[in-house]
């Protein structure tokens, strides 16, 4: 047997031991296992770290099954993982032909999820890649697959981005993709002012599956008070959350004395900084409830169904997931009337906040100074919150509009039928549509 072959047929052999041995790294201590797992790759030659590779070869119709293969986090617990999900949800509602391939290259990221465990695939088998990883971890992710696994496929980007304009140095990442999808409009716009390929508007299908029989005291949360729930990661940026915000409108809206009102804090990955600013903003701890434990996501769901109202005064968001989460499990939302969540979020269905534009002064990443995001008036989110205590039953109209709302226009059935017309478009030609909002 010549050389060629018998590399290919190593190569393969390695990437399916890999791909099992993958998961029982994370035994090992972080900065260890990325050593380990990036030498492994690197001695097949399946991954070349960081470097760039050359863009794939162009799409060939025809020469692979119709289908989708899904790159992303099916094993993490972030924003980003969650997402990839619902996407992959949406693929098997919609009865498409596909494999689903996790991406494990960051050392720092827990990867805990085992609920996609038995779908994950090792190889790539169909005509369309999606891969949902931004631009700044593209290289490193694509290059833990074989090059082959994007030539000759038509490659789709799920790019996800907070703010109005797209970093410049994304715009590096555009010869590797084909097109590009966004879950929300906010970011669909932004990325049609840097490509003229096909940027497709491709929303989340939002479901919020709960543990069912918890109740309040399983999470240690009073029975009879009015509970209104932040959610940040540590990991992301808290600065675009503004937990801070939503913790100075609750302060407005219930006075010291007001011992039947209390904030619930969810931090997931907690950094002691962020735990340090929410006890000196709150002071008095007999007024918020502070969870940071890891929770799956039915239990994190059961915890945001028990809780009065959620509060998101965030300043930019890409989608906003947690906010539709609420809504569809029919809970009251307070949200920021600015980015990506406007799409799910009439003002007939959420308690929408104004606010003015000002610069991100260097606040967030990737900002050169021109980026702006929102300020929201935190006495009009402080009414808000007085308002949905004092008249239940609006609060429970609210809640029912609101549910009513995502079940109907961002269902993952809905999702479904986009990905099944858009796969069908693709299939056709290789470079169909002008990237307008089908």
């Amino acid at each position: 047997m010549s050389a060629g072959p018998l590399k290919r047929r190593f190569r393969r052999a390695a990437e399916q031991i890999i791909i099992r041995v993958a998961p029982l790294t994370h035994l090992i201590p972080e900065r260890l296992r990325h050593g380990v797992r990036d030498g492994l790759l690197k001695i097949t030659g399946i991954s070349k770290g960081k470097t760039p590779r050359r863009p794939p070869l162009p799409f060939e119709p025809g020469r692979d099954p119709a289908g989708i293969n899904l790159f992303g986090f099916f094993k993490a617990q972030n924003g980003l993982a969650q997402g990839l999900k619902l996407y992959a949800r949406a693929i098997e509602e919609a009865g498409i032909c596909h494999r689903f391939l996790n991406t494990d290259f960051l050392y720092w990221l827990p990867q805990n999820d085992t609920d996609w465990d038995e779908k994950l695939s090792g190889k790539a088998e169909f005509a369309v890649n999606v891969v949902h990883i931004n631009p700044d971890q593209w290289v490193e992710a694509c290059n833990n697959f074989p090059i082959e696994t994007f030539d000759g496929r038509y490659n789709i980007g799920v790019w996800l981005w907070e703010l109005e304009t797209i970093p410049a140095s994304w715009c590096d990442q555009l010869k590797y993709v084909d097109e590009l999808w966004a879950p929300s409009t906010f970011i669909a716009e932004a990325l049609r002012r840097i490509t003229d390929k096909p940027v497709i508007f491709m929303p989340y299908g939002i479901e919020a599956p709960t543990e069912e029989g918890l109740s309040r005291a399983d999470f240690g949360l009073p029975e009879d008070a009015f509970l209104a729930l932040i959610m940040f990661d540590s990991n992301s940026y808290a600065s675009r959350k503004n937990p801070a915000g939503a913790i100075e409108a609750f302060l407005r809206a219930f006075g010291p004395e007001d011992a039947g009102a209390k904030l619930v804090i969810k931090v997931n990955h907690p950094k002691e900084e962020d735990l340090k600013a929410i006890r000196r903003a709150m002071g008095d701890e007999s007024r918020y409830i502070l969870i940071d434990e890891t929770l799956s996501k039915r239990r994190l769901n059961r915890l945001i169904s028990l809780c009065d109202v959620f509060v998101s005064l965030h300043r930019a968001e890409g989608f906003g997931l947690v906010m539709g989460e609420a809504m569809a499990l029919g809970v009251p939302v307070v949200a920021t009337d600015w980015s990506a969540n406007v799409d799910f979020m009439p003002h007939d269905v959420a308690c929408m906040v104004d606010a003015s534009l000002i610069p991100v002064d260097g606040s967030y990443q990737f900002d050169d100074g021109s980026q702006r995001w929102a300020d929201p008036d935190l006495d009009q989110a402080a009414g808000y919150l007085r308002k949905l205590r004092g008249d239940p039953a609006w609060a429970k109209e609210l809640g029912l509009k609101g549910q009513a709302f995502i079940h109907g226009s961002f269902s993952v059935a809905n999702t479904a039928e986009r990905m099944k017309q858009r796969l069908a478009a693709i299939l056709e030609t290789a470079s169909d549509g002008k990237g307008q909002d089908e």
